[in-house]
């Protein structure tokens, strides 16, 4: 097994996120990290791209972007000349979890940018069953840990093949620190599940998305083996994905389309 690897780090909270640094100071005692995060906030951008301007940042051991996630990647490995032996994304202060999330989150766009670059990645988020939805989040350092921990642990199997080795990019959604007392892993899905309400009101339409609801509520129809179903449960969830969106089971790439 690989002793140490070199690490590219990001999020899509900005450098100087809490969460990036407890994942940061964990790797670091173990691996060769390099930091390339964007400047600011960048939360929702998915795979976006915008080609931002690089500035070095010697509080962060690395480099600070005005762009985000996926420019980071992309900046680190071709203008930077970074050769990693992963990516890690995060520590997210919050959940990503769900299909419908995969192609909002910065957080798992720049894992999928790594995975088309070819480069193993995995991207991490928290959950907190302390915050109360609609109310203002403000996590701090010591509520990554367990979520760091999570991918210490996975980060040498994942890269030497040891596991899981047909996957591009793992997601990873851990509890807050001292949540739970059993650090269970499990192998899961993203949940197809999705539903949402809207409603007109004196202002305009009110969009309930009542797949967050669901969840704080801990009552979610998901079977064993979903990312969600394993947040519920307390559990790391570690959903193994391909960066590759295959054309549709049973179809045959290249002939014409018949209408």
């Amino acid at each position: 097994m690989t002793d140490s690897l070199s690490v590219l780090l990001t999020n899509d909270d900005g450098i100087d996120a809490p969460g990036l640094e407890a994942v940061y100071d964990r790797l670091s005692e173990t691996h060769d990290v390099t930091v390339v995060a964007p400047e600011e906030n960048q939360s929702g951008t998915g795979q976006t791209r915008s080609w931002g301007e690089v500035e070095y940042d010697e509080r962060h051991h690395g480099y600070a972007v005005k762009g985000t996630p996926a420019d980071c990647v992309a900046i680190g490995v071709a203008a930077l000349d970074l050769d990693p032996d992963v990516v890690v994304s995060g520590c997210n202060d919050g959940p990503n979890i769900g299909a419908h999330i995969l192609a909002r989150s910065g957080t798992i766009g720049a894992a999928m940018e790594a995975s088309f670059l070819n480069y193993p990645a995995i991207a991490v988020s928290m959950y907190d069953w302390e915050y109360t939805p609609g109310s203002r989040y403000d996590p701090q350092y010591e509520t990554f840990t367990t979520a760091a921990d999570a991918v210490h642990d996975l980060l040498p199997g994942f890269v030497n093949d040891d596991f899981l080795p047909t996957a591009d990019y793992l997601t990873v959604n851990a509890p807050a620190a001292g949540q739970t007392e059993n650090e269970i892993f499990r192998v899961t899905r993203p949940t197809q599940e999705y539903e949402l309400e809207a409603e007109f009101t004196e202002r305009g339409v009110n969009v309930n998305d009542k797949f967050w609801n669901e969840l704080f509520e801990r009552d979610v129809p998901d079977p064993e083996g979903t990312d969600r179903r394993a947040v519920v449960d307390d559990e790391i969830s570690v959903s193994p994905l391909t960066a590759p969106h295959d054309v549709a089971p049973g179809v045959t790439a290249g002939g014409l389309v018949d209408l």
